[in-house]
């Protein structure tokens, strides 16, 4: 008997048992992982995914390779969360609003003066590791690795040395970025929600005075170009990934899931190494380029830190969870409070 002799609902049943089968096997030799990322050809971010392709098919015997989207050619995040859900890609790198829509517990990381330095980044993002895995992978993703993109300052077409300075001007907010758009409500500032895409335009046409972004970041989109004055005070510390959809990564050889895992995390601690040093040499060709650096008053400076304080009951348990929120106070208190460690206590 052939299949078509069969009745038309053993025909279905057997033709979904075999898309079961089909959709649960491991991935082929062929198989390829396609990534995709706004930051373009040449950065940090970039050159560590073609690394990490280029390892990784040695590694797996041509088994397994990334085709790499770089630049933004898949459309913004939005789309290339989109694609990803529909099976036309199955990784991406992400930042901003992308990446906290996929995952609002990111936002305990990225609140305004959290961070003083790298020291306490790194700490906590260790101590942190294991919470954030698990919420990638309830979220359908599995983490390869953080990417920095690095401390934000204010660029503006006028100086800013405080609040009152700010809240004459039209300032961008990244769209649906709930930290932003509760600060600037509660300060008083008329902002312009627009995504990262739409802001160079929004400069050139005096739609937007104030930005805000790392150095680095702010010459790859070509801000820079569109301003005069940068305040020299880091505002916040922002953090990238890159993500495998889930179900594609447990659908690897397993002997390939934890070498993917090693490879990434390796280059992207190297990545983030020449990032930082990429955003100390930005800030120097800013300055360069004839950008003022502009130093804030003393006394603003503690203004806006009370904003964020009186912010925090709107945005802990709302735009992110109170447990990321302690979780990332409590590592960041036990790092600054330990003793520090001299040679030969390690």
């Amino acid at each position: 008997m052939s299949i078509s002799d069969l009745p038309r609902w053993r025909r279905v049943h057997l033709f979904t048992v075999m898309m079961g089968l089909t959709l649960a096997a491991p991935l082929t030799a062929e198989s390829i992982l396609k990534f995709a990322t706004l930051a373009p050809e040449g950065s940090s971010w970039v050159t560590a995914l073609r690394g990490i392709d280029k390892e990784i098919r040695v590694v797996s015997e041509g088994q397994m390779r990334l085709k790499i989207y770089a630049g933004g050619v898949q459309g913004d995040e939005e789309v290339m969360l989109r694609k990803i859900r529909i099976g036309q890609l199955q990784g991406v790198g992400l930042g901003g609003s992308g990446l906290s829509g996929v995952l609002p517990e990111i936002l305990a990381l990225e609140m305004p003066f959290l961070f003083d330095d790298y020291d306490e980044i790194d700490h906590v993002l260790l101590q942190t590791s294991a919470f954030y895995r698990q919420a990638f992978l309830d979220a359908g993703f599995t983490l390869l690795g953080w990417s920095d993109i690095g401390f934000v300052h204010v660029m503006s077409q006028k100086p800013v040395r405080g609040a009152a300075d700010i809240k004459g001007m039209k300032v961008w907010r990244l769209a649906d970025e709930p930290i932003t758009a509760v600060l600037f409500r509660r300060a008083g500032v008329t902002s312009v929600p627009l995504t990262i895409s739409d802001v160079l335009l929004g400069l050139q046409t005096h739609l937007i005075d104030v930005v805000y972004a790392s150095p680095s970041a702010a010459i790859v989109l070509q801000w820079f170009t569109r301003v005069k004055y940068l305040t020299a005070l880091p505002i916040n510390y922002t953090v990238g990934v890159f993500a495998l959809q889930r179900k594609v990564f447990d659908r690897l050889d397993p002997s390939h899931q934890q070498t993917l895992l090693d490879i990434t995390s390796r280059h992207f601690a190297d990545a983030n190494h020449d990032s930082r040093q990429d955003n100390e040499e930005a800030m120097q060709v800013i300055i360069d380029q004839g950008i003022i650096k502009v130093e804030p008053l003393e006394e603003e400076i503690q203004s806006f830190i009370d904003l964020v304080v009186e912010s925090r009951p709107e945005l802990v348990g709302h735009a992110f969870s109170q447990e990321a929120y302690d979780l990332v106070n409590q590592h960041l208190t036990s790092f600054r409070e330990s003793p520090a460690v001299g040679p030969g206590d390690e």
